[in-house]
């Protein structure tokens, strides 16, 4: 699942990806959620005692800087950026029961139909992310996972125009890969 700047909670129809296998769902964030995002991570990251206390590296495999956890102190943004989050994975859940591919849920042993409030969202975290640093492959726990880009660096259109140059652009480009354990990657 992609999501994107301008997702409302009733945004419109997500862009389903199937060329191969995974499926993945692309949708739209709204600038509200970027905003209150880019708030609370930017007083965490720019504050080594915040840094610190919401570190979440040890429990991610990147090589980076500054991971942390989304420290939302206010309850109306905490159940904001949660339903926003879950109602992307209940559009992407939806799809899958509507296309006989929802095994997962099944095994869940949720003997009702999927809603925000019967999604659990356990873990989301800020990667802060500067030149030279990346991620390597790597497996999430959980039943979905997903990524939203709330910044990028300037010129990173220049960067890929050069490297198209020689090869295929792959400077702050994500790869998805097939075979995990969870039917919802």
């Amino acid at each position: 699942m992609y999501l994107r700047k301008e997702m409302m909670l009733t945004q419109p129809e997500p862009i389903i990806w199937e060329n191969f296998s995974p499926t993945i769902m692309q949708l739209e964030v709204s600038e509200k959620f970027v905003s209150v995002v880019n708030e609370l991570g930017d007083a965490v990251l720019s504050d080594d005692v915040l840094s610190a206390k919401f570190d979440f590296s040890h429990g991610l495999v990147g090589k980076v800087s500054k991971e942390v956890k989304i420290p939302a102190y206010d309850p109306d943004d905490t159940k904001y950026l949660s339903d926003v989050i879950k109602n992307g994975c209940l559009q992407y859940l939806n799809y899958a029961l509507e296309k006989g591919r929802a095994y997962g849920w099944y095994k869940l042993g949720i003997d009702s139909d999927p809603t925000i409030s019967n999604i659990r969202l356990d873990q989301s975290w800020i990667v802060s992310q500067y030149q030279g640093e990346y991620n390597p492959w790597h497996t999430h726990s959980g039943d979905f996972s997903g990524v939203i880009y709330l910044k990028i660096p300037d010129g990173m259109n220049e960067v890929y125009e050069k490297e198209f140059k020689d090869h295929y652009p792959a400077t702050g480009l994500i790869e998805f890969m097939y075979g995990e354990k969870s039917d919802f990657r």
